[in-house]
């Protein structure tokens, strides 16, 4: 059960940095309809990054307190 919960936090947290790398790379363009299009994408992304960024650290914690 360990060895999957480890397993389980190296693929979300790579699913994190995915999705922090997505919305970092998103390009924001001067036009005031495509800024917002942008910006809402955006932070589609980042909120999704952390989400799973919070789910690694959840499953990290669990895969601790099930080693003591």
């Amino acid at each position: 059960m360990k060895d999957y919960l480890a397993t389980a936090v190296i693929i979300i947290g790579l699913v994190a940095v995915a999705c922090g790398l997505r919305a970092a790379t998103i390009e924001v363009r001067d036009n005031m309809d495509a800024f917002i299009s942008d910006l809402h994408r955006q932070g589609w992304w980042a909120s999704m990054a952390a989400i799973a960024a919070a789910v690694a650290a959840m499953l990290q914690a669990v895969q601790y307190f099930m080693s003591k």
